[in-house]
Order: C-alpha cells, then structure tokens, then sequence
C-alpha cells in the first residue's frame, strides 16, 4: 500500500538520500475513515522534499501520505489512529477496519524490507554509507497573515544529529558550518543542529542497525520555497535551496565518513 520511487545510480557514491514523507497519495480504502480533508493532510505533509533527495543519484522517495503510513514512527504508532497521534487532528471519523489495519502494517515491515536491502546493496560498494533522511517543516503556525514563528526556535535548515553518538559531532558540525551563512534570497541561511527536530524513528533505526558503517542525519528544511497555507510554490528559493544543500554534502561527505 505504501508506493515508493528508488534509483541507485552510482553504487560507488557512499550517499543515500530518502523523502519519506514527500508523498501526498492516499488510498482509497482510507477515505471512509479519514477525519481530515486533503488540504489538511498536505499541511502537514513534506511536499517537494522529492526534489532535495532526487538530487543525489541514490535517493529513496516516498509517495504515499504519511497519514496513510507514517514510516518515520515506530511500527505500533505508524498508523494515526486517534488525534494524539497528529497533532490533535481529528484523523479518524471511523475506526479503520482491522483487515485495512493489518494490510497497512505489513506494508510498513516490506517498506522497511527494502529500506534495508537498498542500503546492503550500496554497502557492497562502500565501506561507509551516508543516509540524509529529508524532511521540511511549517513555520506559520499562527495561521495565513501571521508573523513567521521567531527565528530563535527555526533555523532555516535543522540538522538532527541526536541519534549518532557525541564523539561523530565534530564531524556533523563540518557539514553545518560548510552551510550556515551561505548567502540565500535576501538573506543567509541559518543552519543549527538538534534544533525542534533531532530525528525520528528512521535514522534511530539506520544508526542501530547499522553502527560503524551508516550516519544517517535527518535534514529538516523550513518551507521557505512555499506558501503553507496557500501551497504557492517559489521555484527560485527551491531550486537556490536544493543546490546549496547538494553542493554542501557533496563537499562534506568524505570528511563525515572518514576512518
């Protein structure tokens, strides 16, 4: 149920980037219990996050709406089921039927299935792996003519390093620094760690199952390329914020992984 898009198109490059809550598909099965309308969901959903992770060779993306499957939660909460689980959201106008049920979590462990075998497979070729787990964020929380939420608390790109263990910091810290202060539209970008969001399920699990050999970062963007509330896309900011991104990482990787 869950629908994906992969590519491996250089095994030799040690990066793999996922957008695992890119998507915006919903199954039909859903649609007699969701509580929330469409526009609700792509809220709080991370569109365009395809485009961040489709500029690595390796990518991972995710079309199907986190609110079908939620794959950055542990697999017991994957399924939003009451408001507690989003935010308050009224989610569910009817229990999802426990066949319906069962289907979504099995698609959550082929998901995680192939998760696994896409990363074995680029560890054939590289003795290390870097995993950027992409993901973007509102920061208008007091609604369409409101104010930016304060700067303090959102930095424009947060990199969440909580799951790695201290002793990799400084080398996290080489790929904030090679970021933060790079000029961006009418300003500069401002790129803090562990900031709001230190990273979910996902990296927890790569960084797990995988120590000595994956680092997988969770990368939140704030959504400076869009209008959160009217969805007007600015394709300037996005295609500026995405090459800032890939320049940065594809300057910093080798020092990341290094022995």
């Amino acid at each position: 149920m869950i629908k994906s898009s992969y590519a491996l198109k250089n095994s030799k490059l040690p990066i793999f980037a996922t957008a695992i809550h890119n998507g915006h598909r919903f199954p039909q099965e859903l649609l007699p219990s969701c509580g929330i309308s469409d526009r609700e969901r792509f809220m709080e959903e991370d569109p365009y996050t395809c485009g961040f992770a489709g500029m690595f060779p390796n990518y991972g993306i995710v079309l199907t709406s986190r609110f079908a499957v939620d794959l950055n939660r542990n697999r017991d909460k994957c399924v939003y089921l009451i408001p507690e689980d989003a935010w308050g959201l009224p989610v569910r106008s009817s229990e999802i039927p426990p066949d319906l049920l069962e289907r979504l979590y099995a698609s959550y462990d082929t998901w995680y299935k192939i998760a696994r075998h896409q990363i074995e497979n680029l560890l054939k070729h590289n003795n290390k792996l870097l995993i950027l787990d992409i993901h973007s964020y509102n920061h208008r929380r007091g609604g369409m003519d409101a104010a930016p939420d304060p700067q303090i608390d959102n930095p424009d790109i947060i990199i969440g390093r909580n799951n790695l263990s201290e002793e990799l910091y400084p080398r996290i810290e080489t790929l904030r620094n090679r970021i933060d202060g790079i000029p961006f539209l009418d300003r500069s970008i401002d790129c803090r760690c562990d900031i709001k969001f230190s990273g979910g399920h996902f990296s927890r699990w790569v960084n797990s199952s995988y120590p000595g050999r994956c680092i997988c970062l969770a990368i939140e963007f704030k959504k400076l390329f869009m209008n959160e509330w009217t969805d007007e896309f600015d394709l300037q900011a996005y295609n500026e914020m995405r090459l800032l991104f890939y320049e940065a990482v594809m300057d910093c990787y080798c020092q990341i992984l290094a022995d």
